[in-house]
């Protein structure tokens, strides 16, 4: 669709899978999709014909607008003869222009619509709905002549009538669902055998003998002319069957047009990008610059912050997220997942660039729900879809994972994110998105060093008192004036805090309620700050072996390798002011950490 982005490629190379259409191509393609777009659905439309269930309105609604859709895609002249002819270059456009607008397919259509009656059809006229005057239908064409004799024969015993009662003016009538009465005034002689129906003060209505024996043959006609019709309609219909598999493929390839249509479009009008794939050789990775949630960037328009992803198959090709409650991290992770998928259906993706490797599938692991019917609880459907993924995903397949063990007790939700993520990390080695607010989980990195990196999605908050009754005053502060700054950036390291106390006054808990959790975690709080201290002190106090020296000395050598690793990142011009500072952060943290 002629995308800003396309020019950046060899649209006119002869290999080039992507070139400029031209305008006339896609005007007529837009205006056809936008007349489907208001005609029936024409895939459940051939379904119901094909089994037979699709009234006659609807038959005709859906078969003209195939034919209209056809002859339309056929200005395009892309075969005369049957030889094809590259209006269009497209090789993929070409064949399912070339289906959808059959000669076969529209010659069909149109003779199965010559044989139908439209007017009949919109009324739901089952008895003139087909067109007999071209020799066909001729059980339908007996029965139409056995119902006209019979209402002739009704004609000519009204003239008689007439001529007899000396009333030209006399005609048939109808009360009550009693048809062809003979109504006359109470002073007009009539013949013994006439039937007398029913009366008023004025008058006397009358069904004559013969009226009535013409009427038994007009109903039979009629019945016999409804049990024709319908059998027609079936065989009609029948005789559809043997032309489905053609209108399917139709059916299909406008689909399909419409499909790319659609992606073209939004990647013209949301200014997407074309992925670059690499080859076999090279390793499984995903490399996103500035990549964008195709949904969430619509909703929000110009406030939606991009992210960056690099995962390797030969370097970090695991990211653990963690962050603050409703920071952004399911969005992120989706995202990466959306923008694969979207490049591996042949669409642009919403970023400023993307190079990745075809994968074999996407797994994903996201949300709580449950089947209590089937004996399930919430926490086995979780189990159950890790399960699945453990016992499928290959090294060529992409995983996100989001809080995996929250369905459980903190110790034993803690142990099964951690096994989980292990066994990947060490027997599939796939590429790994894995969401959690447990930062336990984040020490696995030094089990796979430089396969596994630390990411959190940024915010910005007060600082904070070491005083315990302070920070309890400043956290409901925090909660009831809203300091918590959520700037769904993702940058290296852990997040700290969850601000489980910020969504919970946003649900609208009782701040009563919420002042008496602030205070209880506060406490939890001290009393585990205090454990690991006496601990560390126990620690000291004893003699250690040669082996926990040493393992000290390399606790202390990854930090300042860690340390240098930020201070080096910081001072790279290359990089935001925004990350270089939280580089800085990160690195005052880990200073402090080696100077205690």
């Amino acid at each position: 669709m002629s995308s800003t982005k396309a020019s950046e490629f060899a649209l006119g190379e002869e290999n080039s899978d992507i070139r400029s259409v031209n305008p006339d191509i896609h005007h007529l393609l837009s205006s056809v999709l936008t007349t489907l777009g208001r005609a029936p659905d024409i895939q459940r439309g051939i379904t119901r014909i094909f089994h037979r269930t699709a009234n006659a309105s609807e038959f005709i609604a859906v078969i003209q607008a195939m034919v209209a859709a056809g002859r339309q895609l056929q200005k395009l002249h892309v075969a005369t003869d049957n030889v094809q002819v590259k209006t269009v270059n497209s090789v993929l456009l070409r064949k399912l222009i070339l289906t959808a607008s059959s000669p076969s397919v529209i010659g069909t259509a149109t003779r199965l619509l010559s044989k139908l009656n439209k007017e009949a059809a919109n009324q739901r006229d089952l008895h003139n709905l087909f067109i007999v005057s071209d020799g066909s239908f001729q059980e339908v064409a007996t029965a139409r002549t056995k119902v006209h004799s019979a209402n002739e024969m009704l004609d000519q015993l009204l003239s008689l009538y007439r001529k007899q009662l000396r009333m030209s003016n006399l005609e048939f009538m109808g009360v009550s669902g009693i048809t062809h009465l003979i109504e006359l005034s109470l002073d007009v002689k009539v013949p013994s055998d006439w039937v007398k129906v029913n009366s008023t003060k004025k008058t006397i209505r009358y069904h004559p003998p013969e009226v009535l024996d013409a009427l038994k043959q007009l109903t039979l006609a009629n019945e016999e002319l409804s049990i024709v019709c319908q059998a027609a309609w079936d065989g009609f219909l029948k005789t559809f069957s043997g032309f489905y598999s053609e209108f399917q493929a139709s059916v299909q390839a406008l689909a399909t047009l419409d499909c790319m249509h659609s992606l073209a479009m939004l990647s013209r009008t949301k200014d997407f990008v074309r992925p670059v794939f690499v080859t076999d050789d090279e390793p499984v990775q995903i490399n996103i610059k500035s990549g964008r949630h195709p949904v969430m960037e619509n909703i929000l328009q110009d406030n939606f912050v991009p992210n960056d992803t690099y995962l390797d198959a030969d370097g970090q090709y695991c990211q653990i997220v963690t962050g603050p409650n409703m920071g952004g991290k399911s969005c992120y992770i989706r995202q990466v997942a959306l923008i694969t998928l979207m490049a591996q259906v042949g669409c642009f993706v919403p970023a400023l660039s993307a190079k990745l490797h075809v994968l074999d599938a996407i797994y994903t692991r996201m949300g709580a729900s449950d089947s209590i019917q089937l004996g399930k609880s919430t926490f086995l459907e979780e189990l159950s879809e890790a399960s699945l993924i453990l016992q499928h995903c290959t090294s060529r397949s992409l995983l996100i994972i989001d809080e995996l063990g929250r369905g459980t007790s903190t110790h034993d939700g803690v142990a099964i994110a951690y096994a989980t993520l292990h066994y990947l990390l060490e027997h599939k080695k796939c590429m790994v998105l894995f969401v959690t607010h447990y930062p336990e989980v984040v020490d696995i990195r030094n089990e796979f060093p430089g396969s596994v990196g630390a990411y959190h999605v940024s915010y910005l908050t007060p600082s904070k008192e070491s005083n315990p009754e302070f920070y309890v005053d400043q956290e409901m502060d925090s909660v009831n004036h809203n300091d918590v700054t959520y700037l769904y950036k993702l940058v290296p390291g852990v997040s700290e805090r969850s601000f489980g106390f910020k969504v919970a006054q946003l649900a609208q808990l009782p701040s009563s309620c919420i002042r008496r959790a602030v205070e209880m975690a506060a406490k939890l709080e001290a009393e585990v700050c205090k454990s690991k201290k006496n601990k560390l002190l126990i620690k000291c106090s004893m003699p250690d072996s040669k082996s926990e020296h040493t393992e000290t000395l390399e606790k202390v050598k990854e930090a300042y390798r860690e340390l240098f690793f930020y201070l080096n990142l910081a001072l790279n011009d290359d990089e935001a002011s925004e990350k270089r500072f939280d580089c800085l952060k990160r690195a005052k943290s880990l200073a402090t950490e080696l100077v205690n």
